[in-house]
């Protein structure tokens, strides 16, 4: 029997699924955050039909009746942003049969979605429309409730291939050739990011660190210094429209489409820290679903042979460098963040990968 996962397999965890169709019992749930507009808009069913009509004509035609709506709040993250699955009937013209879809609604705190519907509206046009490296459709954003629409990808994320234990080769060719499209696409608009920002948010969540968990703190001081003293010593790479947060959960594979998701953290950056934070992503993937921090070595390999043989600028040293970055965010995220039973023994261990890649 065919399954089919949703853009964001990996928070079905946090599926809660509601039909919004005027009842005031299904405000319950759709969590209340008063830093979230949109999430105030989504509790009044009958508001949210009404703006949502007129966002959506430019895709479905100015004639379109929205009949009925439909709800999923796949991931809420307090404060920041609520990641919403939004089903619509509606009907294209009077006496139209009704037609069924799906859209992703994002909903953000101080207005960053504007910047991401730009951001991805500008590579929209940019080649990333067509062909077999897509991004997820902007649809439209609505300023005042701070709510980005996009369309949604059905299909598995290249994490829910790797976890099943399939053959990706040909995936992370995709992916390769999917970050490779990215970096050479010119757009030159969007937020400057650069290694002293990096860092700086680095020694912030040292100093958290040391407060919290003294070890872990004063090793991830250690490495970052290394790591940044080395850095110095490398011919910087240009600038480069860079998603800055590319991991095998933010692609989605059907076939041969590949689909890319979540430009939150879009900047022009050096584009190997993309690279590199995949590779640290599907180490640390090996060590939480197969208990070995080396057990997709050879799909990271095929990766990062596949992004380095069609690049004209890529450079070993600095990917190694910029990974042990990569894992340095993620034994932060694990201990400070997720705060799982295991984050502590999980984060010395990536802080252990992030000084092997410091010295290769």
């Amino acid at each position: 029997m065919s399954r089919e996962t949703t853009q964001h397999a990996a928070l079905e965890k946090w599926a809660v699924r509601s039909k919004t169709s005027h009842q005031p019992s299904t405000r319950a749930s759709v969590p209340h955050d008063p830093a979230l507009a949109g999430l105030a808009l989504l509790r009044r069913p009958q508001m949210f039909a009404e703006v949502l009509t007129p966002l959506l004509k430019g895709r479905f035609g100015n004639d379109m009746r929205l009949e009925e709506t439909y709800r999923s709040v796949r991931r809420h993250v307090p404060g920041k942003r609520c990641i919403v699955k939004v089903e619509v009937r509606l009907r294209s013209a009077p006496g139209a049969p009704v037609e069924q879809h799906r859209l992703l609604a994002k909903c953000y705190a101080t207005n960053h979605g504007s910047k991401v519907y730009e951001n991805c509206r500008q590579l929209w046009h940019r080649g990333f429309s067509i062909g077999d490296l897509r991004i997820a459709e902007p649809i439209a954003y609505h300023p005042r409730w701070q709510v980005l629409l996009l369309g949604w990808e059905s299909g598995r994320t290249l994490r829910d291939f790797l976890t099943a234990g399939q053959d990706v080769g040909p995936a992370m060719e995709g992916a390769a050739l999917w970050l490779l499209k990215l970096h050479a696409c010119r757009y030159r608009e969007g937020r400057i990011y650069g290694y002293e920002r990096h860092f700086h948010t680095l020694e912030l969540w040292e100093r958290n660190l040391k407060r919290t968990h003294r070890e872990l703190g004063v090793a991830f001081g250690d490495i970052c210094n290394r790591i940044r003293k080395k850095l110095v010593q490398c011919k910087k790479g240009q600038q480069a429209p860079t998603h800055r947060d590319f991991s095998p959960e933010h692609l989605v594979v059907e076939q041969d489409r590949f689909v890319g998701l979540d430009f939150d953290e879009f900047c022009q950056y050096d584009p190997l820290f993309d690279v590199a934070h995949f590779i640290a992503h599907l180490r640390f993937l090996a060590l939480t679903a197969f208990g070995a921090i080396d057990y997709l070595d050879p799909d990271v390999t095929h990766f990062e042979s596949a992004y380095a043989s069609e690049s004209a600028s890529f450079s070993l040293v600095r990917t190694r460098l910029l990974t042990a970055v990569a894992f340095l965010k993620l034994a932060y995220l694990e201990v400070a963040v997720r705060r799982m039973k295991n984050g502590k023994r999980i984060a010395f261990k990536l802080l252990e990968e992030a000084h092997r890649f410091t010295n290769l």
